[in-house]
């Protein structure tokens, strides 16, 4: 299947007072596809998404849609756009209505039968289903979060937009509403942008990874390289544990499953204790210079152990 661009960035800046938050981002988002923005807090992925999904207007650049640019905000009596639908912590859910109106008022012109049918399989997918008489203003912050989320996907949108959604869901739940998603973004020809600050979970979620810094978009890379080839030690630790270690004058950075056992490596190394994960075992060592490592194993590592690391990058 031919793939086409749904959603793109051009230039974007953005700034509240004399704070520059956003400056020059620009990226395309294809049909099929999921990205991840990922990022320490309060660097602007928040703002971002609520541009794309037209709730704030942009100082400068422009957000287009198949080609076309987006209306700015200001220019809209309802903020936002029907083909884009955004999840966030405000949840924007009706209140003073049912979790099943919350579903049904947005799909109206939709026949009885398709109504039903995408209410139901929506609020099993998002664990709902018991819920389904329950006004939304009597409902726990995650059950309003995962209403907000079935909101959004019930209308079946050409562009989702997540922003932490998961943040109050127990892992079997995010789970499965994660494999819908993925499952409906190919049947919908959709895409989905996802922020997040955690970086192990952009790298399970994205095709793409957008890393932001200081309000800059300062690379866009494929998870795979994100973690074997980061550019430095603050990109590395976004995407998991990262052990540094000095050779000669040079501190290197190396991953705790990146190492071969040798008998003669280059860094030698006493084990002061071991923790057992399921798949696999935490191993912290000490280097001859004090330094602590973390190395990943199948079954616990001996003691003293010699090792030759597969270096991802030094300062």
């Amino acid at each position: 299947m031919n793939k086409t661009i749904l959603l793109e960035a051009v230039g974007l800046d953005f700034h509240i007072e004399d704070r520059q938050i956003l400056q020059d981002i620009s990226f395309q988002l294809f049909t099929g596809q999921t990205i991840a923005i990922l990022g320490r807090s309060g660097i602007g992925k928040s703002t971002l998404l609520k541009i794309l999904a037209g709730h704030l207007s942009p100082d400068r650049g422009k957000v287009l849609f198949r080609g076309q640019a987006l209306q700015d905000p200001k220019e809209q009596l309802i903020p936002g756009h029907r083909e884009i639908k955004l999840v966030n912590q405000d949840f924007r859910l009706d209140l003073f209505h049912n979790v099943e109106e919350n579903l049904r008022i947005p799909l109206n012109g939709y026949t009885e039968k398709v109504k039903q049918e995408l209410i139901s399989e929506i609020l099993d997918i998002t664990a709902l289903s018991s819920y389904a008489k329950c006004q939304a203003s009597n409902l726990s912050g995650g059950e309003q979060q995962r209403l907000a989320i079935a909101r959004a996907l019930v209308l079946e949108p050409d562009v989702l937009l997540l922003d932490e959604p998961f943040s109050h869901l127990d892992a079997q739940l995010k789970t499965k509403i994660e494999q819908h998603i993925r499952k409906k973004i190919t049947h919908w020809n959709s895409c989905v942008i996802l922020v997040t600050h955690d970086g192990r979970e952009a790298m399970s979620w994205a095709d793409l990874i957008v890393f932001l810094e200081n309000g800059q978009l300062k690379r866009i890379d494929t998870p795979k390289n994100f973690y074997n080839n980061p550019a430095d030690e603050n990109e590395a630790t976004h995407f998991g544990p990262i052990n540094k270690i000095r050779i000669g004058k040079n501190l290197k950075l190396f991953r705790p499953n990146a190492f071969d056992i040798v008998l003669n490596g280059s860094v030698k190394l006493i084990k002061h204790s071991a923790k057992f994960l399921g798949t696999h075992y935490e191993n912290w060592m000490k280097s001859t210079r004090n330094e602590d490592i973390l190395l990943y194993s199948q079954d616990e590592l001996a003691v003293e152990i010699s090792i030759e690391p597969r270096y991802v990058g030094e300062k």
